[in-house]
């Protein structure tokens, strides 16, 4: 690796000014990024990362300080200089994986004309060129994303937490794809809290911030005892004759805390529509719930889904009328009560996954779907929301988590695998 870095931050600091007043999203930053290296940002949620990688991408500016890549100032290049930068220069790849793709195109069109294929098959997606966003799973959208960043050819590529929605296996494949591109000459600026990322480091920026968290709490769930909330027997079903749930039957009891564990792609996302009503099965059946009031079943989906245009406080109040619980208390809990007046846009990813988990904590449903509520959580705030789910559990919940953490089965009271759309007890 030369010694010789790429880029130099500078008192690098950014601030925003919105509807809920001035909003610090970095402060001072200094560092350098070697070349034909991965330079790694880590900090807790909300320090700052995503901030700092848009920035040294072209797509924001700093407030203060300065930022150089090559020797040339970005915050001082005209608007016809950062479009070349932002072409020519640098691949970026954002957080939310959906988010680097135009919806009417497919996978190929996305690519340069010549551009290589390796990546697309050493990530296992050689046979998805054809295919557009709509029609990968979560999994499949943050493999592309990078394999179109490696395959632009640049010298700089930055990257958002390249493996937080990945199975080990797949992202293992990614990291294995960045040490092929170092090798050759890349230089890589990477936001993680992944330790096996990490762990290959060459250099680290490291944005840890003070943040209030509590100490996770562990409480004791009622367990096996409680009566039948959720039953789905034989579920079946299909896209373009591919199966995405194939013969899968589960069952999930008030006060349990179960979890059903599957790579990206295995049909857990799929699994959980069917669950809660979203999306009709080809075959089997589903029971359980005596009724399907819209408060028997809270939902917390890969996306989100806040409201834009309520602060962090009213999106989680939204059910909370209907409650008798705080939903003050549940941020707290969740290391959001600071952020109460903030809209979803001027917080970090992390923290919106956070949101939602509270807004669908608040109403203290019958029966609670989770999809992935840690895969933007650092390892301090990943614990504050399992904490979380099990006192809902411990409260009378039906709690069901979908992951890719095999990990969790060590919190449930009851676990699955999926594998293919099959599930399998653990």
């Amino acid at each position: 690796m030369s010694r010789d870095p790429l880029a130099h931050i500078e008192s690098v600091s950014k601030t925003y000014t919105t509807a809920t007043g001035v909003v610090e999203a970095l402060r001072a930053v200094d560092a350098a990024v070697p070349r034909a290296g991965l330079t790694v940002v880590t900090g807790v949620s909300g320090s700052g990362k995503s901030t700092l990688l848009r920035l040294l991408a072209g797509h924001d500016t700093p407030t203060a300080g300065r930022l150089l890549v090559g020797g040339r100032e970005i915050n001082a290049m005209g608007d016809r200089a950062l479009r070349r930068f932002r072409r020519d220069g640098v691949a970026y790849v954002a957080q939310r994986a959906a988010d680097n793709f135009f919806v009417e195109l497919t996978l190929a069109e996305h690519l340069p004309d010549g551009a290589p294929l390796d990546a697309f098959e050493a990530l296992g997606l050689d046979g998805r060129l054809g295919s557009r966003a709509a029609e990968l799973s979560g999994g499949e959208l943050a493999r592309a994303a990078f394999a179109l960043a490696l395959a632009r050819g640049v010298s700089l590529i930055v990257v958002d937490e390249p493996t937080a929605e990945l199975d080990r296996e797949s992202a293992r494949a990614v990291i294995a794809a960045l040490r092929v591109a170092t090798s050759h000459g890349a230089t890589f600026v990477v936001a993680t809290h992944d330790p096996e990322v990490m762990a290959i480091a060459d250099h680290v920026i490291d944005l840890t911030q003070r943040v209030d968290h509590r100490p996770a709490r562990h409480a004791r769930r009622s367990g096996q005892n409680g009566n039948v909330v959720l039953t789905a027997t034989g579920l079946l079903k299909s896209y373009g004759g591919v199966n995405a749930v194939c013969d899968a039957s589960i069952e999930v009891r008030a006060g349990q805390l179960a979890v059903i564990v599957g790579r990206s792609g295995s049909g857990k996302s799929t699994l959980m529509m069917l669950l809660g009503g979203w999306s009709e099965p080809d075959a089997g059946t589903i029971g359980g719930l005596t009724s399907r009031a819209w408060s028997d079943c809270a939902y917390v989906p890969q996306r989100f889904g806040l409201v834009p245009e309520l602060t962090v406080s009213e999106n989680v109040a939204l059910p909370a009328r209907h409650s008798a619980r705080s939903g003050e208390e549940l941020l707290a809990g969740l290391a959001l009560g600071d952020l109460r007046g903030r809209y979803p846009a001027e917080i970090s990813i992390g923290q919106q996954q956070r949101v939602a988990v509270a807004r669908a904590l608040v109403l203290g449903s019958r029966l609670l779907l989770v999809d992935e509520p840690t895969s933007h959580q650092d390892r301090q705030s990943a614990e504050l929301v399992w904490s979380a789910l099990s006192d809902a559990a411990a409260a009378g919940t039906a709690c069901l988590v979908a992951t890719h953490e095999p990990d969790a089965r060590v919190r449930a009271d009851v676990a699955w695998e999926i594998e293919g759309g099959r599930v399998v007890r653990s």
